[in-house]
C-alpha cells in the first residue's frame, strides 16, 4: 500500500473547461508525496477525459468515477472513503477543483498541521486585509455574510468562513466525520463542523480547529452555486440545525 504524507480530494463536476492542465502541472510533479484523487461526480462533458489525460501523466493522480451527480458533499465523502480504504496517509484535504483557493496554500496547511499535534481540523477563511489579494463578487461577499451569520447562530461558534472551498483535517478525524451520508448538498462543509462538535465538544472545537486565512483566493465564472439557489441554503441550515443541535423531546 502506497503512503502519502498528504491525500488531496478535487470534486469534478462539469469541469472540462475549467480544468487546465498547466496550472496542475508543476504543482504536481513537485509534490510526489502528496496523492491527488480527482472524484468525477457525474459528468455530462469532456472531465472524464481531461482527467484521463491528467492520470497518464502522473503516478500520484487516481480518479474515481461516481456513475450519476450526486453533490459536492457526497464527491468528497466518496473520496475521503476511497483514500481510506485503499492507501495509507497522514493527512486529508479537500480542494476546489477551479482552483480559486491556489495550490500553494496546502503547503502552508501541511505545515501547520505537522508542526502542531494539537490541531485536529484546519478551515481556509476568505479574509480581506492587507497582505492578502482575495477577489470576490460583492453581491456574493455579502450574501455569505448573511449566511455566515445564521451558521455561527446554529453551531454557537465564531467560525468566521466554513464555505471557502480547502479544509485539511488528520486521517483518523476524516474517518470519523465522513461514516454517515451528509444531509445536505450545499452545506456539508457546516455538518462536518457540527459532527466535530457533537463529538469531541465546544472545548475541543475552539482549542483544535483553526481558521487559516489564505493568502490568495480568486473567485471563478460559472459557479456552480446560482443566486437564485442562496434560498435553498436557509432550508439546509434549518436540516442542520434540526438534525444536529435540536435536544430530542423526552417521551413522558
Amino acid at each position: 500500500m502506497n503512503n502519502y504524507q498528504l491525500v488531496v480530494i478535487i470534486p469534478c463536476f462539469n469541469e472540462g473547461k475549467r480544468l487546465i492542465y498547466n496550472e496542475w502541472f508543476d504543482y504536481i510533479e513537485a509534490h510526489h508525496s502528496f496523492l491527488f484523487l480527482f472524484v468525477d461526480d457525474g459528468s455530462r462533458d469532456n472531465t472524464a477525459a481531461v482527467l484521463k489525460n491528467f492520470s497518464a501523466n502522473h503516478s500520484n493522480i487516481e480518479v474515481v468515477h461516481n456513475p450519476e451527480n450526486c453533490g459536492k458533499g457526497s464527491a468528497v465523502r466518496r473520496g475521503i472513503l476511497h483514500a481510506i480504504h485503499n492507501y495509507s496517509f497522514d493527512c486529508i484535504a479537500f480542494i476546489d477543483a477551479d482552483l480559486s483557493t491556489p495550490l500553494p496554500e496546502l503547503d502552508r496547511f501541511i505545515i501547520m498541521l505537522n508542526s502542531n499535534e494539537n490541531i485536529d481540523f484546519l478551515l481556509a477563511s476568505r479574509v480581506q486585509m492587507l497582505g492578502k489579494k482575495i477577489k470576490r463578487n460583492l453581491f456574493r461577499h455579502y450574501i455569505g455574510r448573511v449566511i455566515a451569520t445564521f451558521i455561527c447562530k446554529i453551531l454557537d461558534e465564531p467560525v468566521y468562513d466554513t464555505q471557502c472551498g480547502l479544509k485539511m483535517f488528520r486521517k483518523n478525524i476524516a474517518g470519523e466525520l465522513i461514516q454517515d451520508a451528509f444531509i445536505t448538498k450545499w452545506l456539508f462543509d457546516v455538518e462536518l463542523l457540527a459532527r466535530y462538535k457533537l463529538k469531541y465538544g465546544s472545548g475541543a472545537f475552539n482549542e483544535r480547529l483553526v481558521e487559516v486565512p489564505v493568502n490568495k483566493w480568486t473567485e471563478k465564472e460559472n459557479s456552480k452555486l446560482k443566486y437564485y439557489q442562496f434560498t435553498g441554503i436557509v432550508s439546509e441550515l434549518l436540516k442542520i440545525n434540526n438534525k444536529y443541535f435540536r435536544a430530542p423531546k423526552n417521551d413522558t
